[in-house]
């Protein structure tokens, strides 16, 4: 299996070093693994493909970063593949769909709280906080995932409640606090960041955070082995490369 990480891209160096973190998990794993980036920062989707041909790979399996089912989603992705088709003909492509909104997900969730995070307990609520979205369908989306996956996350950490808060689209994080105080009863809490890689959109999350003093978990979901494994998992269920035809995941 070869595989390329198609990462959103950002002029903030720290997207680039977790999305290269997560790359070096998965050759650690014994999986060729290349990446590309849509934009401010290479290689782009064309040059990745031109680099594999170099090195000798007949085929590559892409893999968008993806979370939110949103513009990048849905016309980007396409795009880049058709991209690298361009620039290398003889290389076989094909696109998984999004790592996406999946239980495994919240497992990588679950393993940042584990490893770094303050102690959870029956009093403590965990708030997932969420880039958001101006598409309410995006909000929606995440809401569901959490409404039916919150309750094992709750479980597995031992946490009093599981909410979810939007930077943009849905509930803010001093909202859902107010929430979890009076509805739960959660007497302390802790921020989650359900973000990919570092940068600006975490900065927004501990500026949001510290308005009410409340503590965020470091870290980022590209640094999870979960989130290694939801890569694998996508990719697994791609369809064959092929060189006649960009085949892409439905």
């Amino acid at each position: 299996m070869a595989l390329t990480l198609l990462a959103p891209g950002s002029t903030d160096p720290r997207h680039a070093r977790d999305v290269a973190a997560l790359s070096a998990r998965l050759k650690l794993a014994g999986i060729a693994t290349a990446v590309c980036h849509l934009d401010h920062h290479g290689p782009s989707p064309a040059d990745a493909a031109r680099g594999l041909v170099r090195a000798g790979t007949p085929s590559t399996t892409l893999v968008p970063l993806l979370i939110s089912p949103d513009y990048h989603a849905r016309v980007d992705v396409p795009a880049a593949v058709r991209s690298m088709r361009g620039a290398a003909p003889e290389l076989a492509v094909a696109a998984a769909e999004p790592v996406g909104l999946n239980p495994e997900l919240l497992d990588a969730c679950a393993e940042l709280a584990e490893e770094a995070g303050p102690p959870i307990d029956d009093r403590t609520g965990v708030i997932l906080a969420s880039a958001g979205s101006r598409d309410l369908r995006v909000v929606a989306a995440i809401e569901g995932l959490v409404r039916r996956c919150g309750p094992g996350l709750r479980d597995r950490l031992g946490a009093r409640s599981v909410r979810v808060a939007h930077l943009e689209g849905g509930r803010p994080i001093g909202a859902v606090r107010t929430l979890m105080q009076r509805i739960d009863g959660a007497e302390r809490f802790v921020v989650v960041p359900v973000l990919l890689t570092d940068g600006r959109t975490r900065d927004r999350v501990l500026i949001a955070a510290q308005r009410y003093d409340l503590p965020v978990l470091p870290g980022s979901l590209a640094r999870t082995n979960a989130m290694a494994d939801l890569v694998v998992m996508r990719a697994g269920s791609a369809p064959t490369p092929t060189p006649d035809r960009v085949a892409v995941g439905r």
